[in-house]
């Protein structure tokens, strides 16, 4: 008999076997459908939750951004007159700092951040407004729903002109009719010749809009903040963003930036950098603990499961020492019994883990559901439970298998 008859006879033998005995064979895999579904579950659960994460980054303007916020000069006692004559943070840093290298800047932006009284006709509030630079818009994953964008005139004379926010744009015009009208902020006419489109997001269903806050937001140009408003002759910003068109660029590119605002600024670390992928990054890392506790829990259902396992192969061995005695007198040779044995726990497992992989899916859909957060599932996943399952099916069968080809024919005939 060929090596793949022999094969198919050993698989349809373990078939009718398990089969026969199922509530046997329901119990050895047992352990093997829980181990497989803890795996499979905490893996997709924990998956689910950083490509939610992921998501909202993205909704933020991607992850391929390095931030540059300023430093409090001096933290304890007074500043040195070296750190006094420092003017901090500048839109000159976000323009030098873009021609260090041309070809790995995609965009860079500055925001300058303000309070005044801003009045409508219909609305008088204390509000935050936002100074903002050319790439500010696409940068934070913002789009103009109706008017228009500042124009570089706009934005290089500090025009006074706003973009309102859905929520500002509600506040101040709630007749819809915003474009065009007048607001007062600080005193100060300021048109209004954009809106933006409303933004939402939320973590979880039914959850309250986490964007909420950006759709308050009143858009100027910087230099209107930073010179009309302010006064403010070296025009200081509150934060400047570079985006690199690869998210591999922007260690590499924040190293050169260092050097540079740190001659820029007499040596004073004045300034402090924020990798938006890094920061991901870390919390990726601090997700993987995560994947090792459900990978461990996995590992030790499967090991339980295991031990079971193996104590309910060798009571099925006592109930089958006469059948393996008659297959030896009749000529299979102690390696044959071996892969019977062999070939029925694999299978066992094999069916055991599509069982898991199965409840697995459903276990992580329904915490998902109640979580409130759409289902992720890698193949990576699915690939690590299947291959515990199947190492430790095979670690576990050895011992019964070795066992059973080590039977003596003429003892196992006279076993009753």
């Amino acid at each position: 008999m060929s090596g793949s008859g022999a094969f198919r006879e050993r698989l349809l033998e373990s078939w009718v076997e398990i089969r026969e005995n199922l509530g046997r064979s329901i119990l050895q895999a047992l352990g093997v459908i829980l181990g497989v579904a803890s795996v499979l579950g905490g893996f997709s659960i924990s998956d689910s939750q950083r490509a939610q994460s992921d998501r909202l980054f993205v909704k933020l303007g991607g992850l391929d951004k390095l931030n540059v916020q300023p430093n409090a000069i001096v933290k304890d006692g007074q500043a040195t007159a070296l750190q006094t004559a420092n003017r901090g943070l500048r839109n000159d840093d976000a323009v030098n700092g873009s021609d260090l290298d041309t070809k790995a800047v995609a965009g860079v932006s500055v925001r300058k951040n303000a309070r005044a009284r801003t009045k409508s006709a219909y609305a008088d509030q204390d509000r935050q407004l936002t100074g903002i630079g050319a790439d500010f818009i696409p940068m934070e994953g913002y789009a103009v729903a109706t008017g228009r964008s500042f124009s570089a005139t706009d934005l290089d004379q500090g025009e006074a002109v706003a973009i309102l926010g859905a929520e500002a744009a509600q506040t101040y015009f709630p007749a819809g009719d915003a474009l065009g009208q007048v607001l007062t902020i600080g005193g100060i006419p300021v048109t209004v010749i954009g809106t933006f489109q409303e933004r939402v997001f939320r973590f979880r269903e039914g959850q309250g809009n986490i964007f909420r806050w950006r759709n308050r937001i009143i858009a100027l140009p910087s230099a209107f903040v930073q010179k009309r408003m302010q006064g403010d002759q070296y025009r200081r910003t509150d934060r400047v963003t570079f985006r690199l068109p690869e998210v591999n660029a922007i260690q590499g590119f924040a190293k050169g930036l260092t050097a540079f605002l740190k001659a820029s600024h007499r040596q004073q670390e004045d300034f402090r950098l924020d990798d938006v992928a890094a920061r991901m990054a870390k919390r990726r890392s601090q997700g993987d603990v995560y994947n090792i506790i459900f990978l461990l829990s996995g590992v030790l259902a499967l090991l339980g499961g295991g031990i079971v396992n193996v104590n309910i192969q060798m009571a099925s061995l006592k109930e089958r020492v006469r059948e393996v005695g008659v297959k030896m007198a009749i000529g299979a040779s102690g390696r044959e019994v071996f892969k019977g044995f062999m070939t029925e726990a694999l299978l066992l497992t094999l069916l055991g883990a599509f069982l898991g992989l199965s409840a697995g899916v459903l276990f992580s859909w329904t915490i998902c559901l109640s979580l409130g957060v759409p289902l992720y599932m890698r193949a990576s996943s699915f690939v690590w439970a299947f291959l515990l399952a199947a190492v430790f099916g095979f670690a576990f069968a050895l011992y019964p298998a070795w066992k059973a080809s080590r039977l003596s024919p003429m003892e196992a005939l006279r076993y009753e």
